[in-house]
């Protein structure tokens, strides 16, 4: 094959392997999901912050908060755990709906986070999520999220 012929079958195969941009938002809301999931396991805190712009901010008890206090409570979390307490988060998505507006999306979606320590539940929230992005170069980056109780997640998208 000529180097013309190689090139243009490497580019259609690239792109018929690339995500849409809704696909790439789910995957990202999944990924941190999963990142979040394993932080007991992992203690790596940057494998769920690379799912965040800089400017990232979330609501928490009704209060604006950013990044930099996201990353401080959970580095707190593996400080206050104890010797010999098994620690485990379960975080779900489902029912994501995903809409695109230039650099800039939304999606909406219904998240259960349980927290068990020793097997014991000591946090379980079941919530409705709206979150937004904003896509720099070819990465979509959480800018903000919110999360009010009582989503009804029931069934896995």
């Amino acid at each position: 094959m000529t180097p013309c012929v190689l090139m243009c079958v490497a580019a259609f195969a690239s792109e018929a392997y690339a995500l849409t941009d809704e696909q790439a938002i789910i995957k990202l809301i999944k990924d941190a999901a999963h990142a979040m999931a394993a932080l007991p396991k992992t203690n790596d805190v940057k494998s769920v912050l690379q799912y965040l712009g800089q400017d990232y901010t979330f609501i928490d008890q009704g209060e604006l908060r950013g990044r930099k206090e996201l990353e401080a409570t959970l580095r707190d979390l593996h400080s206050q755990k104890t010797s010999g307490e098994a620690v485990e988060i379960k975080d779900e998505v489902t029912h994501i709906q995903v809409h695109v507006a230039s650099n800039w999306a939304w999606a909406v979606y219904d998240e259960v986070v349980m927290i068990t320590v020793n097997g014991q539940v000591v946090n379980e929230d079941d919530s409705k999520c709206t979150s937004i992005f904003r896509k720099t170069g070819e990465r979509w980056l959480y800018v903000h999220e919110h999360c009010s109780e009582g989503g009804g997640a029931d069934t896995p998208n």
